[in-house]
Parts: C-alpha cells; structure tokens; sequence
C-alpha cells in the first residue's frame, strides 16, 4: 500500500511519546513520522524510523511553514498533545479517505479520552462557518490535504509564536472544507480535568493575554479576507428618547435559586441612585421555596414579581417577558440569580454610562468570585480584548463578553431576545455591536458567583458540545450578515466614487449638484402623505422640454454615448445598461441608467430586463428606480432609460404599507403554491399586487415581491391600464426599490402627460409637468412663482387630473385577469 502519511509530533522522551510512535508505525500508510522537540536544549535520543525537528513551539508560524516544507506526502498528520495515542482499527485509512475529497483541507474525528482512569467518549462537532473562536474543539489528532496546508501556510505573512495553528486553520477555509468525522477513530489522554464550568474562562485569564492579542489580529485579517470586517461606525442612539416611569429596571430571571435569590434582591434594592429604579423578577416556575422568598417583597413597590404562565421559557425568554413589561424601564440590567452587585454605585455608574456615550449598550468588569465572595482565579475579568476600534469584530471570535450587561430598552425591545437559555446574552452583544456603539466600564461593577449550583457548573461533554454549537450558529448567521453588509458598504462607496468623480471633472454636473444645497422646499401634507415641493431653477431644460416627434428627431440624443460631454463618464455593467450622473438632477446623488443602444422609451417585456432593474437595487439598496413613460415625463422618448434617487428622499417610499393596508388585493402568486385559493394560505415567498384607489391623490398599483420568478404580474398590470391613443404602452410612471427581503412596485398609471395648468395664460400657468418623482411626492417647479403659490390643494389636483379616474381604475382588475388569461 502506498505511504501518503507524513506525521509531526510533539516530542519529549516519554512511554507516552513511544506509545504514541508505535501507534503510527503500525499503520502501513504512514511514510515518516518528524518529533517536534520543543526543548531544544536538551539532548533527545532519535527512536528508528524518526527525524527529530527542533521547534519554537507547536504553535509557531516557524513550526508551521517547517511542516510544510518538510511534507513530500499528500497528507500532513499534526499530533497536538504529548499524551500516548492508540489508533482504532484502520483509523488513517478512513481519515485519508475523507481526504480524497477535492474540496477537503482537513479531517477531524472523534474519538475517546482516559479520564480519571474511565475510557469516555468524547464526541466533537460540525465545522460550520461561524466557527472561528480559537478554541474550537477538534481533538488534538488532525490530518491535513498537504495542498491546502502548503497554501494556507504561504498566505501567513507575519511571525506568530502562538496564533500560527489557528491562522491556518482559518486560512484552510478560505479554500476548502474542514470535516468532522462522526466515528471514533482513536483515543488519547486527558490530562486537564478540571469542570466545565473553570475552564470556560481560559480565555480571560490575564496570563493568556499575549496569546490573546495575536489571536485577535490572525482573526482580523480573517474577516477581512472574507468581507466581513466592519468598521466603527455606529447607529446613532439618542437614550433620551420615549416616556419611561422609571430610569432603569434590574432584571432578574430565576428558577430554583432559594439559596441566592435574597442575596441578589437585597444587592439591587441596596443601589444609591439620583433616579427611579425597579426590580423585576421573572420567577420561572420555581419549586425550592424562591417564590416564597421572593413572595417577602410583596409590599415593596420597587419589587416586581412576574410569575409566568407558560412553561417553555428560557432565560431569555424570561428577560423578553420582563423587559416588554409596561414598567420596564429606560434601561434594563442585568443581575444573574446568583450573583451581586460589587457595591451600591454599579447602577447609577452604568445609567451614567449610557448618557455619556449615547450607546445603546452597556457592559462592565467582574470579579470571579466563591459563595463567600472570595476572589477566586482568575479574577477581576474586563474583557480588556474589546477596543473601541475593533471590539466589535473581535467579539465573533470569543465566547463572551463581560457582565453586568446593559441595554437601552427601546432596541431590546425591537430586537429580541432569543428564547433560550444559554447564549442569548451572546446573541444580543453581536446582533448590538454589528450596529450601535457599546460602553465598556472597566471598574468591578459585579460579582460572579461560583458554585456547584451554578447552572454550568459540571457540564457533560454533550452538553458543552450543544452549548458551542449554539454559539457557532450565532456566529455563522451574523458573518452572513456582515458579509451582506460589507458588500452592501462596498457597492454603496463604488457609486459614490463614480458620482464624486464625475463631479470632480464635470463642471457642468458640479455646479447643478452643489445648486442643490440651496434649492427651496417645503412639505405639505394630502391625506396624511408628504409632498415635498422644491424650486430648482436647473430642472427647466426638462420640464419645458419639447418632446414632440418633430422635435425629438431634430435633436441628437443626449443620451447615446457618442453625443455626451467628454466629461460625461458611465458606471459600465455587465447588462445592457450604462450608469451615468445625472447633469440636471432633481436630487443628490441622481442618476441615470440608460440602454446602451438607441431604442424607443417602452417597457416591452422582450427589450425591457426586469431583471436588470431589480439587480440594480438588490446591489445597490440604497437606491429606487424610476421609469417615465414616453408620454409622461420622460424628456428622452427616443431612448430607454431609468434613473436613480436615494430612497431616502423619496417620500411615498416609507408609506407604502399604509398604501398596501388601504388597497384591495388583486392577485396572489407563488411558484411553490400556485394553486391556494385563500390569501392567508400562501407563503411569505410569493408575490402579490394590490390596488389602491382610496387615500392617494390618484390610483395606483403596488407589486411586492421577494422572487425573480414571475413578472407576468406586472406586465398583465401594465396591459390592463387604458390604452395610449398611439398605440404604444398605456401611460404610467414607475418607481421600484428593494426593503430587506421585498422588491416593490408602485406604479401610476397616467391619463394625460401635463395639467392644463401647464398650457394656461397669466397667473393661471404653472409649468409643473409631473414625472414619477412628482407622483411620488417630489413636487419640482422651476419658477418662484410657482413654488411660491402652490398649496395641497393644487398638488392634490394636479396629481389627480393626471392620473386616472377611479372609475378608469376599478375596471382594472378583470382586465388584468383578461390578460393574464392571454399569457
């Protein structure tokens, strides 16, 4: 049988070492086996058949890039413990084979451990992408696709004396897969036995923290590599905001605490504060004598005691309960069932907090502590890893991150809390520093009480394993995130280079673009619906434009390539579309996405992509399309085009549930349940049109969708709105954006392109010639007359005559199911 093993092992003169290189030799598919001897001054005999490599340590960059030079065999073996191995039967075989595997790194397996003389299993997990804390647990026996080590190893640029192993573990998968195998492959000795419960603070212990530091730059670089790096850059949190009876509520989640729960109580009620505090108690079901402990305060109105119905709640869902309490108050925090506050400041300190930093999170120092507040190891825990700058990265790559912990609960309430009871504080503190800025305090503020009570005290390895996996999954669903928002981040700035430069060189765009800044508005408001009416004096080349037959052919298209400025610069993409910067603009940051070819301004669904507009929005979410038909706003008829505003700034963008609530629906469709007839049956994954004829100034028909799948919806809409009386698309106005995971359409359809206003004589004129923008509550007049003299009345009106007649659009419907029936 072919040799494709070469093994690397800690080495030291031992029973154990020569147990552990008799176990190897006796598998006919190892090759070599190297000893890592990391005691490089002391003399070491060679066993035969061994080479011995002196090494820094086995968690050096040093050590690392050795291996890979010294591997001539497809597979690396890495041993990471010093204890004896025994292989099971044929181990290696059935490691290497999960190996063959193109897209495999590196295989894992598990396996069982001596303990205290007792053969256990010891049961590891899957490798999911959240998985990047430096401790995960794979078993010390770890074989390798020698490939992908090699190339890991080179994308190590930086000498690490501890963080080496985990940076190629991470680098391994940027480009393979790391596989758990579900069989007991071998067994080793465990020599750490100490309970779950001590060792789930290693990674605080102030004697690692060198250790610590370079675990948190190999994992910045990580992030990096997968564009999930977040900058600081915080939401911002105004904590004076709402109406609150109290300033802050101490939440105290317990079940069967009888012999700590006074403790804890007497510590809130004990607080010295300049403001009004509450406790509340979740007593989930106790039965040891806590509710009758608790049942004391009774009298005490700062003492809330909630007894919950249901019987599935966790801590969490416990602090959900709590906090979505109506005296909840401005701030809630926390105090564990077991543990105390360090002294009788820690609230007034941490409400403090909030106000100084306007963050929406607070989290503070304790101390380790026995049941009789011994300082125990190791000590006080500030979580000192957590910089202003990278805290927030840096927290998916630990376990934890420090209590008391404090929110603002306006946010709380809007986020959650999950429902479970181990981890939901993890949850909240990514979910909190992906968006808002968080408060460190790094003075004691708590005491942590160890006990053999202390629900993760003496942890089974299953149960440790559920416990990490949750949190794994935690990280996993946040990197998806972040990634997301990154790319978001990534496209967002790509527009706004191409806009800032194209502003830079185009004096033209510059000066219309800065005029911007001094235009006038005001909002008026037409049946609860904002209307901003602006006088910009640059938007008179098109709303006067002539955009008859004769005139449009007497003109080179402004929008063909060939006829542009020299300044004048496109956004190439990959569809049949070129971005541009808007020279007119209506609003910051307008654009203008034409058709690289001169093709008349028509929605046909076999020229119009559809699935370009929504590409568009799905990249750059910051955006809503507009679409003029030729005959109602657009000053280029000749050539198809959309352009691009900020959703921000437009105004019926935020309103459009208030549309969808006042609307009838007309149609439902789903691609996986095409035939349900009720509305309620279907899914969230469908699409769904809706009529609105009652609270807007004109009728209108919304698309909301979260598929690419069916645009006949649309297109039967378009067909069923009054015909154009050349023959051409019915007139409409079309505005689109993406919100979370929906794409909307609202679309208006149009009677006529200008109000008679437009064609009057003396005061009677008004050169406002509607577009989509106006339609949507973007009301542009070039002339402070106009601006001056427009009221809602005549915005109401103005909307109205151009749009259709309610009657015209509650024939709508059934022509739409005529048309559907066509297709």
């Amino acid at each position: 049988m072919r040799k494709t093993i070469n093994c690397f092992i800690p080495y030291m003169e031992s029973t154990a070492a020569e147990q552990t290189i008799h176990a190897l030799k006796e598998s006919s598919i190892v090759n070599k086996i190297y000893l890592l001897n990391i005691e490089p001054n002391k003399t070491l005999s060679t066993p035969d058949g061994c080479e011995i490599l002196p090494v820094d340590s086995l968690t050096s960059s040093k050590t690392m890039k050795m291996i890979a030079e010294k591997a001539d065999t497809p597979y690396i073996l890495l041993y990471t413990k010093t204890s004896a191995l025994e292989l099971a039967y044929k181990a290696l075989e059935r490691m290497t084979d999960f190996l063959q595997d193109r897209e495999c790194g590196m295989v894992y397996a598990d396996h069982h451990e001596w303990k205290n003389g007792e053969k256990k299993k010891h049961p590891v997990n899957d490798y999911q992408p959240g998985s990047v804390r430096d401790d995960f647990d794979f078993g010390p026996l770890l074989i390798f696709n020698r490939t992908e080590f090699i190339l890991a190893s080179l994308q190590m640029t930086e000498e690490r004396k501890y963080a080496a192993l985990y940076e190629l573990r991470l680098f391994l998968t940027l480009h393979s897969h790391l596989v758990h195998i579900n069989e007991y492959l071998y067994t080793e000795t465990e020599s750490d036995n100490r309970l779950s419960g001590e060792k789930q603070f290693d990674y605080v212990n102030p004697r690692n923290r060198e250790a610590q530091i370079e675990m948190e730059e190999v994992f910045t670089l990580y992030l990096k590599a997968i564009d999930a790096l977040l900058e600081p850059m915080y939401v911002e949190t105004d904590v004076k905001k709402g109406n609150f009876e109290y300033e802050a509520s101490i939440i105290i989640p317990v079940r069967n605490r009888a012999r700590t729960i006074n403790d804890a109580i007497r510590s809130a009620l004990s607080q010295e504060t300049r403001f009004p505090f509450n406790i509340i108690i979740v007593d989930n079901h106790s039965t040891d004598g806590t509710t009758e402990i608790i049942g004391q305060y009774k009298d005490n109105k700062a003492v809330i005691h909630l007894q919950p119905q249901r019987t599935d709640l966790g801590i969490g869902g416990c602090w959900d309960l709590a906090i979505n309490h109506p005296r909840c108050g401005r701030f809630a925090i926390q105090l564990d069932s077991d543990d105390l506050y360090s002294d009788t400041h820690t609230l007034q300190t941490i409400v403090d907090t909030f106000y100084k930093e306007q963050c929406a999170m607070v989290i503070g120092t304790y101390r380790m502590t026995d049941f009789r507040l011994n300082t125990i190891a190791p000590g006080v825990i500030d979580h000192s890893e957590w910089t202003k700058e990278n805290g927030h990265n840096n927290a998916l790559r630990i376990n934890g991150l420090g209590a008391p912990r404090a929110f603002f609960t306006p946010i709380l309430r809007e986020t959650g809390v999950p429902n479970v009871s181990y981890g939901e504080d993890y949850a909240l503190g990514l979910i909190f520093s992906r968006q808002y800025k968080i408060g460190r305090i790094y003075d004691v503020l708590y005491l942590c009480r160890r006990w053999e009570g202390n629900s993760d005290a003496a942890l089974s390895i299953e149960q440790t394993n559920a416990n990490n996996h949750y949190k794994d999954s935690l990280r996993t669903r946040e990197l998806g995130i972040r990634k997301k928002y990154t790319e978001e981040l990534k496209n967002r700035n790509e527009i706004k280079r191409f806009i800032d430069s194209q502003l830079a060189c185009w004096p033209l765009a510059h000066h219309n673009h800065e005029a911007l800044q001094t235009v006038q508005t005001k909002e008026l408001s037409i049946n609860g619906y904002t209307f901003v009416v602006q006088c910009n004096a640059q938007r008179a080349v098109s709303t006067t434009a002539k955009v008859d037959k004769d005139s449009i052919q007497a003109r080179p298209c402004f929008l063909c390539k060939e006829n542009q400025p020299k300044e004048q610069k496109a956004l190439e993409t990959i569809t049949a579309n070129r971005i541009c910067v808007n020279p007119y603009p209506i609003l910051p940051d307008h654009l203008t996405i034409a058709h690289k070819d001169h093709i008349p301004q028509l929605m046909d669904e076999n020229i119009f992509s559809y699935d370009d507009v929504r590409a568009f929005v799905q990249k750059y979410p910051d955006y809503a399309l507009f679409y003029n038909g030729a005959h109602c706003g657009a000053s280029a008829p000749d050539h198809l085009h959309l352009q691009g505003v900020r959703k921000t700034d437009v105004p019926i963008i935020p309103n459009v549930q208030q549309l969808i609530t006042h609307a009838q629906t007309i149609d439902i469709r789903s691609m996986y349940f095409p035939y349900l007839e009720e509305e309620e049956d279907y899914p969230l994954e469908c699409s769904r049109i809706y009529l609105n004829t009652k609270d807007y100034p004109c009728p209108l028909v919304i698309l909301s969708s979260n598929t690419h799948y069916d645009d006949s919806l649309l297109y039967s809409a378009l067909a069923a709105f009054p015909p154009d009386e050349d023959g051409q698309e019915a007139k409409f106005n079309l505005l689109l954006w993406k919100e979370g995971h929906l794409y909307y359409t609202v679309v208006f359809p149009r009677s006529k392109h200008r109000p008679d206003c437009y064609f009057a004589k003396g005061s009677e004129q008004m050169l406002i010639s509607p577009g989509a923008l106006d339609m949507a509550g973007v009301i542009v007049t070039t002339r402070q007359e106009d601006f001056d003299k427009i009221t809602e009345e005549k915005v109401a009106s103005i909307i109205k005559e151009v749009g259709i007649t309610v009657e015209e659009a509650e024939k709508i419907p059934g022509r739409y199911f005529d048309e559907k029936a066509k297709r």
